[in-house]
């Protein structure tokens, strides 16, 4: 809908969320970190921020090799 920006924001908000959730209760929650980081990152190099992308994809890949080592079933198509 061209709503770039607000998208941007509300991704951002649930990055910063799943951040605290995953703190608390990484078992659960560090998954869908990992996935809004993805779709953070997605967002940032739509929007020509590609330093920013990079960085937080490098966050994302980091934190689904972890997850792999941990769950290899459930994360290495990942």
């Amino acid at each position: 809908m061209g709503r770039r920006e607000e998208a941007l924001t509300a991704t951002q908000e649930a990055v910063e969320l799943y951040r605290q959730l995953a703190a608390q209760h990484p078992q659960a929650f560090l998954p869908d970190l990992a996935s809004s980081l993805t779709n953070l990152g997605a967002m940032l190099s739509e929007l020509g921020r590609r330093e920013e992308a990079l960085q937080v994809i490098q966050e994302a890949v980091e934190l689904y090799r972890q997850l792999a080592v941990q769950h290899p079933q459930a994360f290495l198509p990942n």
